[in-house]
């Protein structure tokens, strides 16, 4: 197995940016003129298009309508805008890694699953997995019933341990593991292992049950492609007690390798993120709810798989579907200003210890904003000479000297990977 590209693995300080990531802060009023960029159509497919989207968090009943930059507000409406944009770009395929909603309130999968069957009906097949946040009150065998349509129903084989299925279709695999993470009072399927500490794990069960998959996919020539919500490879999933552990993680990156699997795709961690470790590589798709808000296409080609970054037309969606809001009708110009405002705010906070002029700290504050700008739109690898050049670099580390944001922002200018920009991976 190879890429196209060089590889570089950036998983050192990750628990800081999920941390850092966590704390956007609401914005107001800037006067600075922001460019926002265009949503293109992608290239024509060169295979099967699968869409691959995480973090969903759909909350409906959280109706405020205010400036954060993680839009829980409009969950709703994000949603219906990813299931439009997605078929708008020709996938066949969108698999849904987990965090579906926020929260496992019934009313709240029975929203999501409207919402699905009507995807569906426009041509995309739906294939889902549960994460942390969507049991509890809702059970095991009460999501997969509430959700039947979207994976369970078409399995060839379901694990009968945990909410693990197989889809195979047209010479393609796709294993979907339920990695777990929410709670044992959800589990009841009746050959469930519970877990102690009550934290995301694999079973032995389930990782016999995956292997028996593998080996037919191996025995029969198909190709593989598996996901789920936890991750493998970062750093912090190794680590107990972090929120991002998974018991038998290792284990089951070991039996991907053993079946020469190229990809596993997750979510959990809200960011995106690319990470390749012993030959497995992993594909981080970002919160959706959050800057830029946007998912991952795959195109499954005859030599390998092709993955590109795709931001949510939410402007196009809005008036084609005719949103009076006037924060959907320009929201990526809005997400521009929050991003904004939000490296504005946490610049001013971090210049009461580090004082400087107005002027350097204006610096300060377009260096922050370009740096994370660049990140989210996967060209900060490219970026880097020129990022280092501009002239708010020095005030920026000067302002935030004692910071978190100092060392975090330096070592992501050197570790970005450009594969967060696009990817080719030979099977």
């Amino acid at each position: 197995m190879k890429t196209v590209h060089s590889l570089k693995n950036h998983s050192r300080k990750v628990w800081t940016l999920v941390l850092l990531a966590a704390l956007f802060l609401t914005g107001c009023g800037t006067q600075t003129v922001l460019t926002v960029p265009e949503v293109e159509p992608l290239p024509e497919p060169e295979g099967l298009r699968i869409a691959v989207a995480s973090d969903l968090h759909l909350d409906p009943d959280n109706t405020e309508r205010g400036g954060e930059v993680y839009a829980v507000q409009y969950s709703p409406e994000l949603l219906d805008a990813l299931l439009w944009d997605a078929r708008q770009q020709n996938a066949e395929i969108l698999l849904l890694t987990g965090d579906l909603v926020n929260g496992g309130k019934y009313h709240r999968i029975e929203l999501l699953a409207e919402k699905l069957h009507a995807a569906e009906e426009n041509g995309m097949d739906i294939y889902v997995l549960p994460g942390n946040h969507d049991l509890a009150p809702a059970t095991q065998t009460g999501f997969a019933a509430m959700l039947a349509d979207f994976g369970y129903n078409e399995a060839f084989s379901r694990d009968t341990a945990s909410l693990s299925y197989c889809i195979i279709r047209d010479g393609l695999m796709i294993l979907m593991m339920d990695t777990g993470g929410y709670g044992a009072r959800s589990i009841d399927l009746p050959d469930a292992e519970i877990p102690d500490p009550d934290e995301a794990f694999l079973s032995s069960k389930t990782l016999g049950w995956a292997e028996r998959m593998l080996k037919k996919a191996a025995d029969e020539d198909l190709r593989v492609i598996c996901a789920g919500h936890y991750n493998l490879l970062t750093e912090i999933s190794h680590q107990p007690e972090s929120g991002f552990y998974i018991q038998n993680g290792d284990r089951f990156a070991d039996v991907l390798r053993k079946y020469d699997v190229p990809l596993y795709l997750s979510g959990h961690m809200h960011i995106r993120g690319f990470y390749q470790e012993q030959g497995l590589s992993e594909l981080l798709t970002e919160f959706l709810l959050s800057y830029p808000t946007g998912y991952s296409v795959l195109d499954l080609t005859e030599s390998g798989i092709r993955y590109r970054p795709r931001r949510v037309d939410v402007d196009a969606w809005a008036k084609e579907t005719g949103q009076e809001d006037p924060v959907l009708l320009s929201f990526a110009e809005w997400q521009q200003k929050t991003l904004y405002d939000y490296s504005k705010e946490n610049v001013a906070f971090m210049a009461e210890k580090n004082p400087m002029s107005r002027s350097r700290e204006k610096k300060a504050v377009d260096f922050f904003y370009s740096v994370m700008s660049a990140f989210w739109d996967g060209s900060l690898s490219d970026r880097r000479e020129e990022v280092k050049n501009m002239p708010g670099y020095e005030p920026f580390f000067l302002c935030a000297d004692g910071f978190a944001y100092g060392w975090w922002l330096k070592d992501l200018i050197e570790t970005a990977p450009p594969e967060l920009a696009g990817f080719f991976l030979s099977w």
